[in-house]
């Protein structure tokens, strides 16, 4: 198997995003309602059919940055979700909220439809765009993430998190999630890596970070939106990921009339860094398969 990425590479991969990226990048700060502000990280050409790039928890736009040259040619957009990254926070928790300001950078853009995926509560977001916009997309994708409804067990472990932000220990409970992400093997080798996200973690608000705790413990099943929709659904999966176990994969795998199913061996929940050549074709595939229905 392919050994994985060092800290150099992702180190020449973010230089290089820059340098072929900087003629056709811009930042673009759309208000929304109550005046609030989402950010987006806009690379590419114009095109008529853009990929929108959500982000995870305790993440922004940078976390797809080894991606791009890999996807050099698309017209991307990397959307900050509200309380992250260069985002206001949202006046209220809950995934529809997030859509709901995705959908407000996409009118904004005059953009009518894209190819969206996210990686994460990114991927939850996607399911909550799905459901209220269809008309909105040519194709969604999970990227380690899934369309179940959280268990007494997550809600649990997601309010002694809120626990631990509200008594100011940010630090330790960003910690503490990045290093359960990567595979042990990757997480040994490099451990840079893991540092770097920690640090970036850690600039996210408390605020961003509980209202997403909160969002995410409220979101419903959507797993009749993977049944019901006719566009193509995408699973970039971890063979390693135990925030989408086997059980999380045998519940939502079928349901789609056409789905893109990728299980990646040796990879936990991070594949852009930990395989992202691999990610990257996988992604590019499924956006060529979005555009030529």
């Amino acid at each position: 198997m392919r050994q994985p990425r060092s800290a150099k590479f992702v180190k020449n991969v973010c230089w290089q995003t820059r340098r072929d990226f900087c003629r056709f990048a811009a930042m673009k700060h759309v208000l929304i309602a109550n005046g609030r502000r989402i950010t987006t990280q806009i690379n590419g050409r114009p095109s008529s059919l853009p990929l929108v790039l959500l982000h995870g928890l305790c993440e922004d736009h940078s976390c797809w940055a080894p991606l791009l040259p890999l996807l050099k040619g698309l017209r991307i957009l990397r959307i900050d979700l509200p309380g992250f990254g260069g985002s206001d926070l949202p006046d209220a928790p809950g995934m529809r909220s997030y859509a709901d300001a995705v959908c407000a950078v996409l009118n904004d853009l005059n953009i009518s439809r894209c190819v969206m995926v996210g990686h994460s509560m990114g991927g939850y977001t996607t399911l909550a765009f799905a459901e209220k916009y269809p008309e909105r997309l040519a194709g969604f994708g999970l990227f380690h993430s899934h369309s179940l409804a959280d268990t007494e067990v997550q809600i649990e472990n997601r309010k002694r998190g809120i626990a631990l932000l509200e008594s100011g220990k940010k630090a330790v409970y960003v910690a503490n999630l990045f290093s359960t992400l990567f595979a042990p093997e990757f997480a040994a080798r490099y451990p840079e890596i893991i540092e770097k996200l920690i640090r970036r973690g850690r600039r996210q608000p408390a605020e961003g970070i509980i209202a997403a705790l909160q969002g995410m413990m409220q979101r419903p099943d959507r797993g009749e939106v993977l049944r019901n929709t006719s566009l193509p659904v995408l699973f970039l999966l971890g063979e390693h990921d135990h925030f989408v176990p086997a059980a999380h994969r045998e519940k939502m795998l079928h349901l789609p009339r056409l789905a893109d199913i990728h299980l990646l061996p040796g990879v936990a929940h991070m594949a852009m860094f930990e395989v992202p050549e691999k990610a990257a074709s996988i992604v590019r595939a499924f956006y060529t398969l979005c555009k030529n229905r």
